[in-house]
């Protein structure tokens, strides 16, 4: 595991799906830190795995999830990942389909994956009226909606592509 993103809303399913848009097998959580990697014990090697229980520490976005514990960090094997509703600043709506409909505001994030994710959720979150957005993992637009976006909102299917509802 190497690297790291930070998020004050952090959740299981945050880290995973954003871990898995870069390409990784592997996400590992410690309360608000996401990290991803493609081989869990690189930097862990030192540190023998641990029963579950010691990992006791909640999910900054959604306290019914865990996020590691003290000096602990809960790793999940990346298979195909599935959004879980969460109680986050926002919640994903759903993966695999774009908004045909005019944005409120569209802009190019220049990071990938989790990191991308976020600077899109804070931008909208700045943006007066922005109730929902998008995010390609190939492309890199962030488009910013002023209604909360359901799944027939979008017709048009690309597999690169989060949709996520502020709450």
């Amino acid at each position: 595991m190497y690297g790291g993103t930070h998020f004050v809303w952090m959740t299981i399913d945050f880290c995973l799906r954003g871990c898995a848009d870069d390409g990784f097998k592997y996400a590992g959580l410690l309360h608000q830190w996401c990290h991803c990697g493609n081989d869990p014990y690189s930097n862990l090697v030192n540190y023998p795995k641990v029963h579950d229980s010691e990992c006791d520490l909640p999910c900054t976005g959604n306290g019914s999830q865990i996020c590691g514990g003290n000096s602990r960090i809960s790793i999940y094997r990346i298979g195909e990942v599935k959004s879980v509703q969460t109680s986050q600043l926002y919640r994903t709506a759903f993966y695999g389909r774009a908004i045909s409909g005019q944005p409120l505001k569209s802009e190019v994030i220049h990071s990938n994956g989790l990191i991308a994710k976020v600077e899109c959720a804070k931008t909208c979150g700045d943006t007066i009226d922005c109730r929902s957005f998008s995010i390609s993992s190939q492309t890199k637009l962030c488009h910013l909606f002023e209604k909360t976006i359901q799944l027939g909102d979008a017709n048009i299917i690309d597999p690169s592509t989060s949709v996520l509802n502020l709450v």
